[in-house]
């Protein structure tokens, strides 16, 4: 696969949409040639002749016009007018105290509503991220990763503002079915955002400060779009089961659930264990997990992001323990948790070496030095069943085209429900061990950031880290957490 395949986006058509540095662009400077060295992910034989065979069936994907694009064609240039109009509109700010409180007692009339804010809303938050990727440096967004994530909008986009205003619970059903339908045709775009990021690091065409601004604005994107569409498929099968049935006060949604720190941290500590014990078949005894503090804390969240989080440090913490250990007797990693009225501290500590201070600032970026993002990418392409290509279906005039599931009672209804959606997170969680992303940390700084907490590391060099991860409790900043970083 050629892994930088390019997508011009139809700048050609009109110098006026080239960005300012695009001469400036390291990546299309003749003099510079991007080393192959042995950090690389390209196999040794890449340049035989049967590779240069290979290699040469996608020569006709680096024009502006990719054969693999549903989107990208002659007319895609015309159709830019469509956006601009969108991105003259504004995303309605909404916090989760709305939102939970729209939910507390269901009505038809919300439920309606509530569809017709999605439909209208999506669309105008897809523009603003369509038009992020648009005005980047060449050399980013003809990435292959960077144009699967923009054809992947604009597919969505394309389809959302073709769809009429619902006006009853039967056309919501219909609109539910689109909606949980994308939630899962969409999944892939994470990895292609993380393997982007770690190409643009390879042909270091993007500084590092905006490379990381970039990533935190589409991933903060992200989850606001996930959360409000996932919120309004939850409303609707509550109203769909339960009519005008009434929530407790304190409700801000099927989608967060009740969680009790102890129970969390043991779980996600199992699975990190399991997947150690393969790597690491020589350790008599993994590191024990040690919990004090407020053992009887909950508070409530979504389950998904805080076991990435919690899986992404706790993962380090046993490896580093592993790496630098050397008796039979393993010291174990230690995790206190405080409670308060308003936040909940983890402190998770461990005496698996630490880092040299210097490197503690880049364990944070998703930029990467291009050796260390070659293994990364390495990695990434190992991951079994890593989606790479788009199902996403066109029409031959261009339009998005979402096929739901369609229920087996009657071919006129279609089938949706708002349970456990896939996930890309429980994916990422769940690859083999040795496949070190190096994005873990970087990732989790960004959701910790959403919920309004903050992760942070301090490590003393030759000895071992401090990681604290504070979040904050929804229920007393549900006013505060604005949906509307679009």
């Amino acid at each position: 696969m050629i892994f930088t395949s390019s997508k011009l986006l139809l700048r050609r058509k009109s110098s006026r949409l080239l960005p300012q540095n695009f001469l400036s662009c390291k990546r299309f400077n003749s003099d510079y040639a991007p080393p192959i060295s042995s950090f690389s992910y390209i196999h040794d034989d890449a340049l035989s002749d049967m590779k240069k065979e290979e290699i040469a069936k996608h020569m006709q994907n680096l024009g502006p016009f990719p054969n693999y694009s549903n989107i990208l064609n002659p007319q895609h240039f015309y159709q830019n007018k469509v956006l601009l109009d969108y991105s003259k509109k504004h995303p309605h700010p909404v916090s989760l105290r709305q939102l939970a409180g729209y939910g507390n007692t269901l009505t038809k009339q919300k439920i309606i509503n509530s569809a017709n804010f999605v439909r209208v809303e999506l669309p105008i938050r897809l523009t603003m991220r369509i038009r992020d990727l648009q005005v980047l440096p060449f050399g980013v967004v003809n990435n292959f990763h960077m144009a699967q994530i923009y054809e992947s909008y604009y597919h969505s986009f394309n389809a959302f503002r073709k769809i009429d205003k619902i006006n009853t619970i039967e056309e919501n059903e219909k609109f539910c079915a689109v909606l949980s339908t994308l939630l899962d045709d969409h999944t892939f775009n994470l990895s292609h955002l993380m393997m982007g990021a770690l190409e643009v690091s390879i042909a270091e065409s993007l500084p590092q400060e905006q490379l990381d601004s970039f990533m935190s604005s589409m991933l903060r994107s992200r989850i606001s779009r996930r959360l409000i569409v996932e919120e309004h498929l939850s409303l609707s099968e509550n109203y769909r089961k339960k009519p005008y049935d009434k929530k407790p006060p304190h409700y801000l949604g099927e989608i967060f659930q009740n969680c009790k720190a102890v129970d969390h941290f043991n779980d996600v500590a199992k699975k990190v264990k399991e997947s150690l014990c393969h790597q690491y078949p020589q350790a008599k005894q993994l590191p024990k997990l040690e919990i004090d503090g407020d053992l009887d804390c909950e508070f409530q969240f979504m389950v998904p992001h805080l076991h990435y989080m919690l899986h992404e440090i706790l993962r380090n913490s046993f490896e580093a323990t592993l790496n630098t250990s050397k008796g039979e007797t393993l010291p174990p990693v230690k995790v206190t948790i405080i409670d308060s009225k308003q936040d909940v501290i983890f402190r998770i500590s461990d005496q698996g070496g630490g880092l040299h201070h210097d490197n503690l600032k880049s364990v944070w970026s998703f930029g990467k030095s291009p050796e260390l993002a070659r293994k990364s990418l390495a990695n990434f392409h190992r991951i079994p069943g890593l989606q790479l290509y788009s199902n996403l279906q066109v029409t031959a005039s261009g339009s998005s085209v979402v096929k739901p599931k369609e229920a087996n009672t009657n071919d006129n209804d279609v089938e949706w429900t708002s349970g456990k959606k896939r996930s890309t997170l429980e994916d990422l969680m769940a690859r083999p061990h040795e496949f070190k992303l190096g994005m873990g940390l970087p990732m989790c700084s960004v959701y910790a950031d959403y919920w309004n907490g903050a992760l942070q590391m301090n490590s003393l060099e030759g000895y071992g880290s401090d990681t604290s991860l504070t979040l904050k409790k929804l229920g007393y900043h549900s006013n505060v957490i604005q949906l509307d970083r679009a």
